[in-house]
């Protein structure tokens, strides 16, 4: 298990520049990038008011860009201003769900082109993006967003779960 959180207060003036970082939003990427194959991985997002997670090309770019949806190369579900958002571009897609969402599943399926977001208590499946062909990488792309502040404080908690 792997926690995520954005500390407001910390200094990171001193971090060396790495091309991989983002320098704008609070995002980071898992370590492992998939170009076939099908992976499933949950995050935890109790305690959240805000967040944003899914997949990301690993050629997307790191810095402030005018759209942060799919054709910039992130296929992505968010909890903003608590409306469930399908990241999808020229505008956002409200997503309805019957419940709070506690834990979401990340079903990444590279052969058929797609991401399903899952109710990972439940099963039930929330949003599918259709990818198209991507010729690089894919990461799974994590934002615990800002701290809202002090309501959106809580980490978001990564987990693999074993078969």
């Amino acid at each position: 298990r792997t926690s995520i959180w954005f500390d407001e207060g910390k200094d990171a003036s001193d971090v060396q520049s790495n091309l991989r970082r983002f320098h704008y939003y609070y995002c980071v990427l898992g370590q492992q990038g998939f170009s076939t194959g099908r992976h499933y991985w949950e995050v935890d997002v109790s305690g959240k008011t805000a967040w944003r997670l899914g997949v990301a090309r690993g050629d997307v770019d790191r810095g402030e860009t005018a759209t942060t949806g799919t054709s910039c190369g992130l296929w992505t579900l968010a909890l903003k201003g608590g409306s469930l958002l399908a990241c999808t571009d020229p505008k956002p897609t409200k997503v309805n769900v019957s419940v709070h969402l506690v834990r979401v599943g990340v079903f990444l399926d590279c052969e058929k082109e797609e991401v399903t977001f899952y109710n990972a208590v439940t099963m039930a499946p929330i949003y599918t993006f259709s990818m198209g062909t991507v010729t690089v990488s894919l990461f799974p792309f994590f934002n615990p967003c800002d701290t809202d502040d002090g309501q959106n404080t809580a980490p978001i908690m990564i987990h693999t779960p074993s078969l």
